[in-house]
């Protein structure tokens, strides 16, 4: 089951979906939308991730297409990095470092005609930094990173600045630079339904707040 935070105690032993996280009563799976991208998405999931609740990658999977995810970090499965040498595919790690360049629109086409795929750090940011540097099949591949500008929405984890956002807002931030803000529009529409619903379990938001956000959102999902 998933938790929390899972070094913390669970204090309800309330059925929880394995994919939103969000209790059995309120998964929203069933009307996550799904889109089919030109750029492909890898990510590198830390192990502490497969029991947190608010962990996104697992949304990014189940919405987004090509995407892959690799475990890193656990005991009991060594890290494969098979997925970052495809013959014809160029590798961009979206991580926000200093010697790093912005995604661009032109980004989708590689310089010899192949595909693009971009690598997400799935894991806390403690942990992404770490890994960003202990991974050395990243370190000969080129960093890109986001517009700094916008604030992130993902309310369930604390971010260390403007330009630091979950790994499901970074995939929307990223389709909407290489494929359009339409195209991503239904993915931070999805993201908004599972991070209200997660406040109302964390007591952040009472049941009339939640259904007066999350009902538009439901009915829009389903009108797609």
């Amino acid at each position: 089951m998933l938790r929390r935070n899972p070094k913390k105690h669970k204090k309800e032993n309330i059925p929880t979906c394995g994919v939103c996280g969000l209790w059995d009563q309120f998964c929203v799976c069933e009307i996550l939308p799904r889109r089919t991208s030109r750029i492909e998405f890898l990510l590198i999931q830390h192990s502490s991730e497969l029991l947190r609740q608010s962990n996104t990658g697992r949304l990014v999977e189940k919405m987004v297409e090509p995407c892959e995810i690799i475990p890193w970090g656990s005991p009991d499965v060594p890290f494969s990095a098979e997925s970052l040498k495809k013959p014809g595919t160029r590798h961009l790690v979206l991580y926000p470092r200093s010697d790093t360049r912005l995604l661009e629109p032109t980004d989708l086409q590689s310089p010899g005609g192949g595909k693009t795929s971009l690598v997400l750090l799935d894991a806390t940011w403690a942990q992404a930094k770490s890994m960003s540097r202990r991974i050395g099949e990243l370190q000969d591949l080129p960093f890109v990173s986001l517009p700094q500008g916008e604030a992130p929405r993902w309310k369930l984890r604390r971010s260390p600045g403007p330009g630091y956002c979950c790994t499901l807002e970074a995939v929307i931030r990223a389709l909407a630079i290489i494929e359009g803000a339409d195209f991503a529009a239904p993915l931070a529409l999805a993201l908004e339904l599972v991070m209200t619903h997660s406040l109302h379990m964390r007591g952040k938001l009472n049941k009339t707040e939640m259904e007066d956000i999350c009902l538009p959102i439901i009915e829009g999902l389903r009108s797609l």
